[in-house]
Formats: structure tokens, C-alpha cells, sequence
């Protein structure tokens, strides 16, 4: 009949037989309730839990709140205890992520309080199981109280924290660039960068999509055609070629990827570029130049043509035979100065 109980129910059980004698042997002076807390939580999770000390003497009651690492046997039982200084991963430390007041705690005849526990769940920690006991022993002085823990004769509570396998999945695009100007298909550069600030693997999926200047759909590209994967804390960056169908113009690509497992998630992005091939480039230039010369060789016929001159007459060039008489203000050249 017990091996019919799931074993999560049997380890829960164990615990709680584990520390009932202890305490039904100090039930004339105290109590703590409850005795397991079982939480299945994840990592980033802050949850509070309120543990009860209730004395049930007519005398005051001095314990020491304690929090110890425990570790289960196949059946169920604790094993040892670790104490908190001997762990060195926090994201693994159950006994770092526990919070609760360590000072004394006084409790008068009769008197109930209530001690709150928060668990602050590491950011990086492992998926499993972890287990500590949250102990109220009584004693003097602290280092006597904890002496009494280890003899598992103090009162408690069994603390079980199951972490899901669950990850974070997210993806986030730094950045996306096509080559303002593209001469050629085959030298236009489409780049861009996928950082995943997750905790999971992810693998982008997604495509590019090509409109011209009516908004008419004129191409289109896979996005991460390899299946490459971003990993945790780390970028990707890929890089792809404009389609050889595209012409002279202005175009816009619209970048679309998607991501996750369990839920769908997509990011999008938009990027603006002309089209110029080289090969019309050249054909425009080298006619605009034929034309600009025929209409030069044609400007100059049309103005250097000799019936657009006017009439030239000669002109008859008369000469006297005889001199004048000489006047006085001339200048006779023939005297040596």
C-alpha cells in the first residue's frame, strides 16, 4: 500500500515522522507549526511563508532561529546537514536564498508569534529539488542552540523547493542594416544582430520581405537559413545579399523573426535603400553623353553654316598720285633727328 503513495507524498511523510518525536518531546514547552513547506517555484521568485512558535508552558522560552542545507537518502530520511558556510555556489545555496530573522526570539508564557520566512530564488539556479530545515531550538546561547540542531532534537521546519525546468526565453534585435546605396545585387549587404539576454538557448526564424515605393511586395529572404542558435547572454550576427530581381529604384525591407518555444514571439524591424546597377547606370550616363554631343555637333553646323553670314562687299581702295602741299604741322620724317 505505501508503494502506491507517490513519492514526493512518501519523502513529506518520512520528514514529518522524522520530527515528531522531537516534537511531541518538548510539547509541554513549545511548538512549530507547520512542519513541511513544499514549494515548487522559479528561478526570480520571491515568495513569504509564516512559520508559528507557540508556547505552551507557563514559562518564557528562549530560541534561536537556525537555517541548514539538508541532504535526502533514498528513503527518504535526512542524511547530514551542511551548514551554510560550507556552500560556495549561491545559485545552488538553499540556505542563501532563505531569509528570516536570526536574532533571539523570546517568547512569553502561553505567548504565540509568527517568524516570516521569504525565499528569494537564485537567478541562476539549477532546476531540482532542494531541502532545508528551518530550526527553533532552544538553548542559552546560539553556539548551544545550534549543538542541539545536530542532535535533531529541536523543533522545525522541513523546507522542500522544487525549481522548474522552465527557462526564459527572449530575444532582442541591436541591430538592422541594409547598404544605402547597391550597385549590384551581390554587393548589397543586409546585416543584423540578435542578443539573447535570456537564460535559454533560442533559435531565431523569420524572413525578410521586399516593397517597392507603391508598397507592392517585389521579394523576399529566410531568416537564419543555417538554424544557428543564440546562445544564453551571447549575440548573433548574420548577414544576407539583396535579390537579383530588384531594380532601379527606392525599396523598403521589413525584417520579421520569431522566436520561442511554448510562446511565439516575434520582433520587426524596417530599412530603407535605393537600387542603382551599375550596368544602367552606365547605359543612362553613356546616353545622356550621346546626346549631349549630337546636340553639340548639331549647334555647331547650324551656326557655323555660311549662309548665315551676311553679305561681304569688297571695298575699293583709292591712292593719290601727287602730294599736297605740306602744312605746318606735319612731320617730316625724312630729317635725321
Amino acid at each position: 500500500m505505501f508503494a502506491t503513495i507517490p513519492l514526493k507524498v512518501q519523502l513529506i511523510m518520512l520528514l514529518a515522522l522524522l520530527y515528531l518525536p522531537s516534537s511531541v518531546a518538548v510539547a509541554a514547552s513549545y511548538a512549530v507549526s507547520p512542519l513541511i513547506i513544499d514549494r515548487d517555484l522559479e528561478a526570480r521568485d520571491i515568495v513569504t511563508q509564516t512559520i508559528t512558535l507557540t508556547n505552551l508552558s507557563d514559562q518564557a522560552v528562549r530560541v534561536f532561529p537556525t537555517v541548514n542545507a539538508v541532504t535526502i537518502g533514498a528513503s527518504g530520511t535526512v542524511e547530514t546537514f551542511v551548514e551554510p558556510s560550507m556552500i560556495e555556489d549561491r545559485a545552488s545555496a538553499i540556505t542563501s536564498w532563505i531569509e528570516l530573522p536570526r536574532g533571539r526570539v523570546e517568547l512569553g508564557p502561553k505567548e504565540t508569534k509568527e517568524i516570516p520566512v521569504t525565499v528569494r530564488v537564485h537567478h541562476e539556479a539549477p532546476a531540482g529539488e532542494y531541502h532545508a530545515f528551518i530550526g527553533f531550538p532552544e538553548g542559552g546561547n546560539r553556539p548551544e542552540a545550534e549543538r542541539v540542531v545536530y542532535t535533531r532534537s529541536a523543533p522545525g521546519t522541513v523546507l522542500r523547493i522544487g525549481i522548474d525546468q522552465r527557462q526564459t526565453e527572449f530575444l532582442r534585435l541591436s541591430k538592422f542594416a541594409v547598404d544605402r546605396f547597391v550597385t549590384a545585387s551581390k554587393e548589397g549587404g543586409i546585416v543584423y544582430t540578435l542578443v539573447n539576454p535570456g537564460d535559454a538557448p533560442v533559435v531565431p526564424e523569420g524572413e525578410i520581405i521586399f516593397y517597392d515605393t507603391r508598397g507592392q511586395e517585389v521579394g523576399a529572404l529566410a531568416v537564419n537559413e543555417g538554424g544557428e542558435t543564440v546562445a544564453p547572454g551571447k549575440e548573433l550576427t548574420l548577414s544576407a545579399t539583396l535579390p537579383s530581381t530588384l531594380k532601379l529604384g527606392k525599396y523598403k525591407a521589413f525584417l520579421s523573426i520569431e522566436y520561442g518555444q511554448e510562446n511565439r514571439t516575434s520582433i520587426n524591424d524596417t530599412a530603407f535603400f535605393y537600387v542603382l546597377p551599375l550596368k544602367q547606370l552606365i547605359l543612362i550616363f553613356g546616353s545622356i553623353l550621346l546626346c549631349a554631343i549630337v546636340l553639340a555637333l548639331f549647334l555647331h553646323r547650324r551656326f557655323d553654316d555660311e549662309t548665315l553670314v551676311p553679305e561681304v562687299h569688297d571695298v575699293p581702295l583709292y591712292t593719290r598720285s601727287s602730294r599736297s602741299e605740306p602744312k605746318d604741322h606735319d612731320i617730316d620724317l625724312s630729317k635725321k633727328m
